[in-house]
């Protein structure tokens, strides 16, 4: 069995002729170390061939056999599972390390890859940086190697974690007969040794029986969460892995239904599942509600948390504050548990909700003060969606016309506010229905065309695939499937253009990090009078809560008591600088004092239409006159 790479050099061979270690080793940016170990492999693997390998003095390294019949066998030969692309290194080095039981070396997961040291350390810098994300460090004992200190549920969490980070935007559903299948596509073989996600199939037809028989509804983020989770917990317990916490303060109700659903899939994979599991799975399905505890003060829990929206949330709409404060208990409920909800509009959400995602900050933070929590970006992300309904709730308009099914996976907020921003956006659109995949499953479809944040294929009726918070390439599919254009409103470049200032362009700066760019900016605004001092700590706190960053692009702040007057600073890089997830090559500094929320929404529309705009050939090479002219809106 050979990789990738080892298929790249036979090719390069083949086209090449005669050439050198060297050669192979610059056209494939490897060192010639690792192309002297794949030549090696390339040999034995044509042991059994008539092709050989052939290496001479002065003349170099070539293939020597029919070529035709070299491909022929090579198209053939069964693919390794070893990755070759930096990316699906970083991946494979990742789950590499989280399967390992006990210390490993750096020289093993080298020998692994069959990389050279400079590679492997170049590789490690980024696995490093993807864990930190998760709040897992890889620690070090001299003279025995490297590990991760987790317990079972740390460890299954950072699998949850890693296949959210590198595959979540990639859950797939497909009509089956009767049935809506999950699956996650692009998933490596690798991910399978320490996860089995080939059963994937087998446990969803389970869940969504038990589900459906005992009419239980979850939103399809989790219902995702639960199947993965369930995945992980079958691979984990045949290996003799089990969670450890102490449930039995609580015991579980009975219930039969629940337990025959644990006896299915005991029966199914052949397992014994001890309590700790049995336990942790009901409260993925039920909550709290199979569990024997003494009658809550649940009026004083609303009370506290109605009391923490008002002060930390300035517009509230009293007709959906109550599904905020139940979104809040079960996340606080979630949280607690160490139960995982991934947000996959985590991005755009921050990208296009930027005012609500810092009241989402705001109010997180005191959830966090005032519980003793620690609530992740995920979550807030779900508060800012709560919050931006409450703010769209007011502008809809009647619907008409055309009949639409909303298929959305992300609870309530997310329906809610995607179905805001359609109704206000398209008075042609009916939303005649709100679904979930699950519901979906248990219903006929009638209406003229389906929305779906989930990727879902229906081959009987049109499909457009949205965010909930519907960007602009999914308004223009929208817009294409009514046959109508709608031209685009110009008014909200006049309060964004008066904060653009020439001397507040800085083009072509190199940094290295960006607490050095949030520094530098600072500084300029210092000198020039709009902020007092302590803008730059604020602005770097600002960072440590949430990134600013998406795509090429960050928009840091900090709070609007230190600004004198407003402005807006563009910087653009000669270099991209890793800021949180992403690499970023411009920089608009927020430097809002007094305006109003109208003027606020209009300032980061025409913000994000900058961003998004087909010109950015004028952000990349323009001077600071042209800028200037381009950001206020001039043509």
């Amino acid at each position: 069995m050979i990789s990738e790479r080892e298929k790249e050099i036979i090719r390069y061979l083949l086209e090449n002729g005669p050439t050198t270690v060297a050669k192979i080793g610059l056209h494939m940016s490897l060192s010639q170390k690792t192309v002297s170990q794949s030549l090696k492999r390339i040999d034995e693997f044509l042991q059994e061939t008539a092709i050989r390998l052939v290496r001479k003095p002065r003349v170099g390294v070539f293939l020597d056999g029919d070529s035709a019949e070299i491909l022929k066998y090579l198209d053939g030969h069964e693919e390794s599972n070893l990755p070759t692309s930096k990316k699906d290194r970083i991946q494979f080095l990742c789950f590499e390390i989280l399967k390992q039981k006990t210390y490993f070396t750096r020289q093993q997961l080298q020998d692994a890859l069959y990389i050279s040291k400079s590679t492997l350390e170049n590789d490690m810098g980024q696995v490093s940086e993807i864990f930190r994300h998760f709040n897992v460090t890889i620690e070090v004992l001299p003279g025995k190697g490297s590990f991760l200190n987790l317990s079972e549920q740390e460890k299954r969490r950072l699998a949850f974690d890693l296949i959210y980070y590198f595959w979540g935007g990639n859950w797939k559903i497909t009509q089956e007969q009767q049935r809506y299948l999950h699956s996650i596509q692009g998933i490596p073989q690798f991910v399978n040794d320490f996860i089995n996600l080939t059963k994937i199939s087998l446990v969803d037809t389970l869940l969504q029986e038990y589900l459906k028989k005992e009419q239980i509804t979850l939103n399809d983020a989790a219902y995702h969460s639960l199947l993965l989770h369930l995945i992980i917990m079958i691979d984990r317990v045949k290996e003799k892995n089990y969670l450890t916490f102490e449930e039995r303060r609580h015991p579980l109700m009975e219930n039969r239904a629940f337990y025959r659903f644990i006896a299915s899939i005991e029966e199914t994979f052949s397992l014994s599942l001890p309590v700790s599991e049995v336990h942790y799975i009901s409260l993925h399905i039920y909550g709290d509600s199979l569990v024997k505890k003494n009658d809550s003060d649940d009026d004083l829990l609303d009370e506290t948390i109605r009391k923490l929206i008002h002060e930390t949330i300035s517009l509230r709409n009293e007709s959906l504050l109550l599904g905020l404060v139940s979104h809040i208990k079960e996340a606080i409920y979630r949280i607690q548990k160490g139960l995982v909800i991934h947000n996959p509009f985590l991005n755009d959400v921050k990208k296009n909700f930027p005012l609500s995602f810092e009241e989402a900050l705001r109010l997180a933070h005191a959830l966090n003060w005032h519980f003793s929590i620690s609530i992740p970006e995920d979550e807030v992300a779900f508060l800012a969606v709560h919050i931006q309904v409450m703010k769209e709730q007011r502008e809809e308009k009647q619907p008409k016309k055309v009949s639409v099914l909303l298929v959305c996976s992300s609870g309530k907020g997310t329906s809610q506010l995607l179905a805001a921003r359609i109704r206000r956006n398209y008075e042609q659109i009916d939303i005649s229905r709100i679904l979930s995949i699950q519901e979906l499953i248990q219903t006929n479809i009638y209406e003229d065309l389906i929305l779906s944040t989930v990727d879902l294929k229906i081959d009987s009726i049109p499909t457009i695939h949205v965010s909930p918070v519907l960007n602009k390439d999914e308004q223009r599919k929208i817009e294409a499937f009514l046959g109508k254009i709608e031209e685009k409103q110009n008014g909200s470049f006049n309060q964004f253009a008066k904060l653009i200032h020439e001397d507040l362009i800085f083009l072509d700066h190199h940094f290295e990090d960006y607490q050095e760019v949030i520094t530098f900016i600072g500084e300029q605004l210092i000198t020039r009078g709009y902020v007092n001092e302590e803008m730059i700590d604020s602005s770097l706190k600002r960072e440590q809560h949430s990134f600013t960053s998406f795509g090429r692009f960050a928009t840091p702040h900090g709070t609007p008591e230190y600004v004198k007057k407003s402005a807006i600073v563009f910087l653009r890089l000669n270099n991209e600088i890793h800021w949180g997830k992403t690499k970023v090559k411009y920089v608009f500094f927020i430097c809002i004092k007094d305006e109003t929320v109208q003027e606020l929404e209009e300032i980061y529309d025409t913000m994000l239409n900058v961003m998004e705009s087909d010109e950015r050939t004028f952000l990349l090479k323009g001077t600071k006159e042209e800028l200037k002219k381009y950001l206020q809106g001039g043509t």
